[in-house]
């Protein structure tokens, strides 16, 4: 038996701070989710598996686009003639409306509804396999779910589909203990955007999503392909991205010109084909007007037209500590961390924008107050240069 675990595709993602790339990049970013889903599909078929499970957030927002809805009506056609099944759960982004879809995808699909269930197929090799799971009916699902699903029947191999957060109150709650007492063979786990295994035998894995999106999600994106054999399953990840996002850094000296800079950016660039955020260390040796070109992004739009192997993204200033303040800085800045960035006052400080979904999830992101931390630094830093 084969199967396809595959999550959070999100098709349609609109992409945001492109602006500055080539139209051609433009379009060929905005495209990559669908391009990433194709490899899906293609691997499905080439690998003639059983099924593919779609573990919600297959589309980018519940406002599904025809497009969307067409692109996969045709690639589930295209399963079915080789005998391929689906089986589908929407997640927060594309949660379920009953009727809401304006396109109804084959019969060899099956879309799981806002009630846990469980669905039924004998595979090639005569395997009867049973798939539970239940689909999003409404942006947030407070409830523990899985207390709904049923312990083990008396399937050869028995899954469960579950878009969730270990322990995350607004997504279906879980703890993998949890998962454990219902003696599941695999857990298919989609909603979070990383690749992580949580437990094997069973196994109960995120596949991550299959196109990074944005700069945070660094990395190849990718499904796995799943083969059991002899009551062993063996997963393998299958990479999909199209444009891979990665983290990088330079160090700058005293007495760097903007030639210098550029040449070691471009250096840097040339060294893959990602899509880079760049990190300047020891930006306080630079001089002021070579800081203002950067701030002005006038080095962004230099490398925006320029035939490099990778595409510069953005560009971080990091100023360093100044030595005669360090100590007495790091005095009254331990003394007023706590108060200054208590996460419950940030999100009191505008409870409209909290209620909004993206800007909640990025406060609650666990590397959100990390990230204010060192972009507070970095603004003290950058004040004190030449003092």
């Amino acid at each position: 038996m084969k199967f396809i675990h595959a999550a959070d595709l999100h098709l349609d993602t609109p992409f945001i701070s492109i602006s500055n790339f080539s139209q051609e990049l433009q379009q060929k970013l905005k495209s990559s989710t669908y391009t990433a889903a194709d490899k899906i599909f293609q691997t499905a078929i080439s690998e003639q598996v059983d099924f593919v499970i779609l573990a919600g957030d297959t589309f980018d927002n519940t406002e599904r686009t025809l497009g969307a809805q067409m692109y996969l009506k045709n690639k589930f056609d295209e399963l079915n003639k080789y005998g391929i099944k689906v089986f589908m759960v929407y997640g927060n982004h594309d949660y379920y409306r009953d009727g809401f879809s304006v396109i109804d995808f084959p019969n060899n699909v099956t879309i799981f509804s806002d009630e846990v269930s469980t669905s039924e197929l004998v595979t090639n090799d005569g395997q009867n396999v049973g798939i539970t799971g239940f689909s999003y009916y409404q942006n947030h699902v407070t409830e523990d779910m899985v207390q709904n699903y049923p312990d083990r029947k008396s399937y050869d191999y028995q899954i469960g589909i579950l878009h969730a957060g270990i322990g995350d109150g607004n997504y279906a709650p879980f703890s993998v203990s949890e998962l454990l007492t219902k003696g599941y063979d695999y857990w298919a786990l989609g909603h979070i955007h990383k690749r992580e295994v949580l437990h094997e035998n069973p196994w109960i894995i995120y596949p991550g999503d299959t196109q990074g999106r944005n700069q945070n999600e660094l990395e190849q994106k990718g499904f796995y392909l799943v083969t059991v054999e002899n009551g062993i399953t063996k997963p393998k990840f299958i990479s999909s991205s199209i444009y891979v996002w990665k983290n990088a850094e330079i160090d700058v000296v005293e007495n760097d010109t903007i030639n210098d800079l550029n040449e070691k950016i471009k250096n840097l660039l040339n060294e893959s084909n990602s899509l880079v955020t760049l990190n300047i260390v020891n930006a306080q040796r630079l001089n002021k007007d070579i800081i203002k070109a950067i701030e002005r992004n006038e080095i962004l739009m230099h490398f925006a037209g320029s035939n490099t192997a990778g595409v510069l993204y953005k560009i971080y200033l990091k100023f360093n500590n100044n030595r005669s303040l360090s100590m007495i800085d790091e005095k009254y800045w331990k003394d007023s961390e706590p108060n200054v960035f208590d996460l419950d006052n940030i999100k009191d400080m505008d409870s409209k924008l909290f209620s909004e979904e993206i800007i909640r999830e990025h406060i609650n992101d666990p590397g959100f107050l990390n990230h204010i931390k060192e972009l507070t630094k970095n603004s003290i830093n950058k004040k004190y240069i030449g003092d």
